[in-house]
């Protein structure tokens, strides 16, 4: 074969999209699954050679299956048998959605994107250096992973995307402030509970699966029908005390429910003017954000849409990610030649 066409074979093969694989260990469906099944959707869409390696069973396995996106079963959480099975995966990109999933992924020597998507500060150490690059949620989850040591060329910020939700009959159980997450301690719902007697005669409801629950509100357990929640709420509050960013408040945006948030992690990202920003882990203060939504007293609805249209697309964040898959495989072929 003459060289010139070598060369170009060569150069065809490296502009080429590589050939990632996903790894999710998680066996519940939250904001990280929402977001990976999009993201893969995106990638096939245009062209990108993706497989889903998650546990056999779980929510996400089943929602890759209704859209045939190539899946490899692997157990729950951090299982040594993974590694395995990652290892006789054909992929040219790991990319790793959970703890777990970074710290099997971490051991194979291959290129690794980390996708970071809570606030809390993590230990640091050989799995934060191990990484070519970090995808994080929000620059507040940005600053966590500088402040352990993580170079801050190697993390890049790519918001969640976020489609609007359907549009639907208010519920008739619907709460007039509302609630959406998991009943884990760090969504603060206890200090929503807190605000409850605060707020004699309104209803206040939370939808959400998970084993807490506190006196002072209804529980509304999981709910499958969010936009019709959405479309009976007079206010939507989001307390929590660690968050990366908030999808839920972003549908919140798009369905034109004023939002009151605490200062946790991403949600003043999210919200910027657009809505009502309290202390967190502060009950009164929370409180008197609500009462303050409940009579009208908040920024505009149209300036709410507006900025959750703009910023949080899931075009946007497809395109975002495979940037940063792009460079992270065109720099590794580029350090192999």
């Amino acid at each position: 074969m003459h060289p010139c066409v070598v060369f170009l074979l060569v150069e065809v093969a490296l502009d080429a999209p590589p050939s990632a694989l996903i790894v999710d260990t998680a066996a519940e469906w939250r904001g990280g699954q929402v977001q990976t099944l999009h993201l893969v959707q995106g990638m096939q869409d245009r062209g990108w050679p993706v497989r889903v390696a998650c546990p056999m069973g779980s929510p996400l396995w089943q929602a890759l299956d209704r859209v045939a996106v190539p899946r490899l079963a692997i157990p729950t959480g951090r299982d040594p048998r993974t590694i395995l099975r990652l290892g006789r995966a054909p992929a040219s990109l790991l990319v790793a959605q959970t703890s777990h999933a970074h710290s099997l992924c971490a051991v194979l020597r291959r290129p690794l994107v980390v996708h970071r998507r809570v606030d809390f500060l993590p230990s640091g150490g050989w799995k934060y250096r191990r990484p070519e690059a970090f995808v994080a949620v929000s620059d507040a989850v940005r600053q966590i992973l500088v402040d352990v040591g993580v170079s801050a060329d190697r993390v890049m910020v790519v918001h969640d995307g976020v489609a609007p939700l359907p549009v639907a009959a208010p519920a008739l159980d619907g709460p007039a402030v509302l609630a959406v997450g998991a009943r884990v301690a760090h969504k603060g719902h206890q200090i929503l509970c807190a605000a409850a007697p605060l707020l004699p005669g309104v209803d206040i409801g939370v939808a959400g699966a998970g084993p807490l629950t506190w006196p002072g509100v209804r529980w509304l357990g999981r709910r499958d029908d969010i936009p019709a929640l959405l479309a009976a709420a007079q206010v939507f509050v989001h307390p929590s005390v660690e968050e990366g960013m908030g999808q839920a408040v972003v549908e919140a945006m798009l369905a034109g429910v004023p939002v009151v948030v605490s200062d946790a992690g991403g949600l003043p990202e999210v919200v910027g003017d657009a809505g009502i920003i309290v202390p967190k882990s502060d009950p009164t203060a929370l409180a008197a954000g609500i009462r303050r939504a409940l009579r009208g007293e908040h920024p505009s609805l149209e300036r709410a849409r507006r900025r959750a249209r703009e910023r949080f697309s899931v075009g946007q964040m497809v395109e975002k990610t495979l940037a940063v898959y792009q460079q992270v495989s065109t720099s590794d072929r580029g350090n192999a030649r």
